[in-house]
C-alpha cells in the first residue's frame, strides 16, 4: 500500500509518528513522510522517503506564538499548497496525520485515501475542538472540500495514552479509537552520548529539560539547576540545538549542560526526569518506569501534569511555586517515597501491554 504520513514542523509532532512510519517501511509498504524542510535530513537518515512541504518552524515564527491555533492553521495552509498536487499525483491508499496537522483531512478527502489521525499523547479535550474544526473547515473550503471537518470524527484515531493517564469524564472526539503503544524515543544511526557523561561522579542521574519549544525559559532552568545541584546526583541539562549552553553559566562537575542528547540513549541511564511535561518527554520517561517532576509551561502540558500527578507517578509545580527549594524538595519526595516509583512502574506495564506499531499497522492495512 501507499501510506502518506503528514506532520507539522515540530519535534514533538514528528517523533511520535516515527515508530508507525518505520513499521510501514519495514513491512514493505511505500511510505512518504511529509513535513517541514528542516526534518528531512534526519528522516532520510532513518531510511524514510520524504517530501519537504510548507515552512520551517523558524520561518513560521518559531516557538513564541501569540496563538498556537493560528500557527497550526497558517502552517497547514502552506503545507496544503505543497502537498495537494503531489499527493493527488501519488494516490496514497492511507493518509496518516498528527492531530494538529490541519491540512491532513483535506489531503485525505482530495485523494480519496483512508483517513487516520495519529495522536500525540492524551486526546485533545472536547472543549477546544470546535475552534480546531473551524480551522480545518476553512482549509477544506479553500481547496474545494468543505465537508472535511464534519467527517473528521469518522477517521481512526491512534491513541498513545496509557489508561493511567486517561482524562476521565468526557466523550472522545473520535468514534473509532485504536490504542497504540508510545515509544521511548528512537536514536538516529550515528547518535552517541557525549563522552563527558561517562565521567560523571554520582550513581543517580537526573535529566532536566524544557523540551524543544519552551527551552527559552532560561530562568526556569536556572532555578531548577539551583535546586537540583544540591542533591547527590548527576544533572544532565539540555537547552535545545539552537541554544548556547553557556547561557546557564559555569556549573559544578556533576552538572552537564548540552544542546541535545538523544532520549533513546539517555533515559535508560536516568533515575528521574524533571521537564516541562510535553507528551513525548512524559511518555518516553514512563516507558522506562521513571518518576517525573513536571514544570508545565504551556500547550497541553498542564493537562499532562494533572493526569501524571493523578496516576501517582509524578509531582508538578506551577507559577510562583517553581522555586529552587520547591524543586529540590519535590525531587527528594519522588526519590524517597516508594509509592511514586511503584506507580511509574505500573504505568510502564500499561504501556508495554498496548499494541505495538507493527500490530496497529496490520489493523490499518487489513481494514479495506
Amino acid at each position: 500500500m501507499r501510506i502518506l504520513f503528514i506532520s507539522g514542523a515540530l519535534f514533538g509532532h514528528v517523533n511520535p509518528m516515527l515508530p508507525l512510519a518505520l513499521a510501514a517501511r519495514t513491512a514493505g509498504h511505500e511510505v512518504i513522510f511529509a513535513t517541514g524542510p528542516e526534518f528531512v535530513p534526519s528522516l532520510e537518515r532513518r531510511g524514510l522517503s520524504c517530501w519537504a512541504v510548507g515552512l520551517t518552524h523558524a520561518q513560521a515564527g518559531g516557538s513564541r506564538q501569540d496563538s498556537w491555533l493560528a500557527y497550526f492553521e497558517a502552517t497547514a495552509g502552506r503545507r496544503a499548497a505543497d502537498l495537494l498536487p503531489r499527493a493527488t499525483a501519488w494516490h496514497p491508499d492511507v493518509v496518516i496525520h498528527e492531530e494538529t496537522e490541519l491540512a491532513g483531512p483535506t489531503v485525505a478527502a482530495a485523494t480519496g485515501a483512508r483517513h487516520v489521525v495519529h495522536g500525540l499523547g492524551g486526546m485533545p479535550p472536547k472543549r477546544i475542538w470546535p475552534a480546531f474544526a473551524q480551522a480545518i473547515e476553512r482549509i477544506g473550503e479553500r481547496w474545494g472540500h468543505p465537508e472535511v471537518a464534519g467527517t473528521l470524527s469518522d477517521a481512526t484515531y491512534l491513541h498513545l495514552c496509557p489508561p493511567a493517564l486517561e482524562r476521565r469524564g468526557e466523550a472522545p472526539i473520535w468514534r473509532r479509537v485504536q490504542p497504540l503503544r508510545p515509544g521511548p524515543g528512537l536514536s538516529i544511526p550515528g547518535d552517541r552520548l557525549p563522552e563527558s557523561l561517562d565521567t560523571l561522579p554520582a550513581r543517580l542521574t537526573i535529566h532536566l529539560t524544557l523540551g524543544t519549544v519552551y527551552n527559552g525559559n532560561v530562568d526556569v532552568l536556572r532555578r531548577a539547576i539551583e535546586g537540583l545541584r544540591e542533591l547527590k546526583a548527576n544533572i544532565i541539562v539540555t537547552v535545545g540545538q539552537d541554544a548556547d549552553p553557556a547561557v546557564l553559566g559555569l556549573q559544578p562537575a556533576h552538572v552537564r549542560v548540552e544542546r541535545y542528547v538523544p532520549h533513546a540513549l539517555l533515559l535508560p541511564r536516568c533515575g528521574l526526569v524533571v521537564s516541562q511535561g510535553g507528551s513525548g518527554t512524559l511518555l518516553g520517561a514512563l516507558c522506562h518506569g521513571l518518576t517525573h517532576l513536571m514544570l508545565p509551561q504551556g500547550a497541553d502540558q498542564f493537562l499532562n501534569a494533572e493526569a501524571a500527578v493523578a496516576s501517582g507517578a509524578a509531582l508538578a509545580l506551577t507559577g510562583e511555586d517553581v522555586t529552587a527549594e520547591a524543586i529540590r524538595d519535590s525531587v527528594r519526595r519522588l526519590l524517597d517515597e516508594p509509592g511514586f516509583a511503584v506507580a511509574a512502574r505500573r504505568v510502564q506495564a500499561e504501556i508495554a501491554a498496548m499494541p505495538s506499531a507493527a500490530q496497529v499497522l496490520e489493523q490499518i492495512v487489513d481494514r479495506r
